[in-house]
């Protein structure tokens, strides 16, 4: 079944997927001090992170951006060609659950973070009392949907935004994922599964039967044609030539056009 997770920590203690925190500020002493406040907040909550800091934001790849859960920004870079606002742009356009927090000196900047549904502003000169304040409720804001699996007698639930695609043969499921190995390979969990019973349950949030041995995520699609799909990550499918009409048109209703 799906589990949606509300309310509570224990996706990011311990095991996988871990938590992923986005810091960038052009102030290197902000920088150092945003995260040790985040460190101290994560010890006491028992949660594990991967923070990723930067004082350029040209430096950001898209894969951090794909992969942040929650992102610490200031907004007034110097000079820079892209700002905090440009990067929460980007993040906003690849995920829609990630928890945005912008850290200013400036708090008229406030009313443009609605346009990218910021979470909380914090001001600079309060940083280590709001922070340590507001971590623990930008926790509780990740609402994750996930898919429980059993790999290997162990339950893992993983978060559908990661899901690329599931893929059968026989009854041996292969769920890929957006996130990378280490040797840069998409991670990918193997369980067995009836990949219809899969996608009843997954339909209805977002995944579509592109093919007899193929269910898509439909956020990660970016080009769906007669004989292929192509996925945000430049992967390509094959594609059921039968039911691609009606595929078509679900995923057409689902990206909002007509």
């Amino acid at each position: 079944m799906i589990e949606r997770k509300r309310l509570e920590y224990s996706r990011y203690l311990g095991g996988d997927p871990m938590l992923s925190i986005l810091i960038c500020d052009d102030d290197t002493s902000m920088v150092a001090a945003m995260r040790a406040t985040t460190e101290s907040v994560l010890r006491v909550l028992g949660a594990k992170a991967k923070i990723h800091t930067f004082t350029d934001t040209a430096s950001i790849s898209k894969q951090i951006l794909s992969d942040c859960d929650i992102a610490l920004l200031d907004i007034d870079f110097d000079g820079a060609e892209q700002n905090g606002m440009d990067i929460a742009r980007k993040l906003r356009s690849l995920r829609s659950d990630t928890v945005i927090i912008f850290v200013t000196n400036f708090i008229e900047y406030a009313p443009a973070g609605y346009e990218v549904r910021a979470f909380r502003y914090i001001l600079k000169r309060d940083l280590q009392a709001d922070l340590s304040a507001i971590l623990p409720l930008a926790l509780k804001q990740l609402n994750q949907e996930t898919l429980p699996i059993q790999v290997n007698g162990e339950v893992i639930k993983v978060p559908l935004d990661d899901i690329l695609y599931l893929e059968v043969q026989q009854h041996n499921v292969t769920v890929v994922t957006r996130k990378l190995t280490s040797d840069r390979k998409q991670k990918e969990y193997d369980f067995y599964a009836s990949l219809t019973d899969l996608e009843e349950r997954l339909e209805p949030l977002g995944f579509l039967r592109i093919h007899k041995s193929y269910l898509v995520n439909m956020k990660h699609l970016k080009k769906f044609q007669c004989r292929e799909a192509t996925l945000d990550n430049g992967m390509i499918l094959r594609v059921g030539e039968k039911s691609y009409s009606e595929n078509k048109q679900k995923y057409l209703l689902w990206k909002g056009w007509k």
